[in-house]
């Protein structure tokens, strides 16, 4: 059986240089081997595009061909002469570039605060002052006159006078507090006890008002006050 394949594929080569025999054209002189196989018939084969249109241009282009070309693109960031170099460059940009970015974000909020700083606290009133000696006159059933030593501390008044009523004169303490433009004392005299509340208008170094008295059986009353500063 393997006899009989071999005298087959052999005669099978030799009816295929046969073939070849008579498709040749062995008279034209010149030609070479690829000519003579085609019988000198050309034939215009548009190759793929990047591709050689025939073998034999396919070899000459292999020739000409230069070896690959390694040299570093113009691409890579700041020039550098390797990939690392490259990518330690383009690492270092990119932290400048948020640390800038970040420095801009801080600049308005430190500005902010400068302002901020710079602004002055809102004005507090002025106290009035009425630390002094004072003569007041208390009107309503009766006409009293009180003279009155007060003194201040901030906002706070408190003192001693005397209170005199006809022929009467008692001792009297001080106490209250003053506020923009306004005075509140709170008399209290001894033998007998008397409670006297004034709400006085304050004008430079003369004060006006109403007052109200109690005493301790159970007795209030009303009354104008008018009062200057003397010393």
């Amino acid at each position: 059986m393997r006899f009989r394949m071999l005298i087959l594929s052999s005669l099978l080569f030799i009816a295929f240089l046969a073939v070849t025999a008579l498709c040749a054209n062995w008279d034209a002189e010149g030609l070479s081997a690829d000519e003579l196989i085609s019988g000198g018939e050309e034939e215009i084969i548009t190759p793929p595009a990047g591709q050689a249109a025939t073998p034999k241009l396919s070899r000459e282009l292999q020739k000409n061909k230069s070896s690959q070309d390694w040299t570093i693109p113009s691409t890579l960031t700041g020039g550098g002469n390797s990939a690392k170099d490259s990518r330690t460059q383009t690492e270092s940009a990119s932290e400048e570039a948020v640390a800038s970015t970040a420095t801009e974000q801080i600049a308005p909020a430190a500005n902010t605060s400068n302002a901020t700083d710079t602004e002055l606290p809102p004005t507090q009133p002025e106290v009035a002052t009425v630390g002094g000696s004072w003569y007041f006159t208390l009107n309503d059933s009766v006409e009293r006159d009180l003279n009155l030593a007060v003194f201040q501390k901030g906002n706070d008044v408190f003192g001693a006078g005397k209170i005199k009523e006809g022929n009467n004169t008692r001792d009297v303490t001080v106490s209250g507090a003053v506020a923009d433009a306004t005075l509140e004392l709170n008399l209290v005299t001894a033998n007998p006890i008397v409670q006297y509340k004034l709400n006085l208008n304050l004008s430079g170094d003369y004060a006006t008002g109403e007052y109200q008295a109690f005493s301790t059986s159970g007795e209030s009353w009303t009354g104008n006050a008018e009062g200057e500063k003397t010393a």
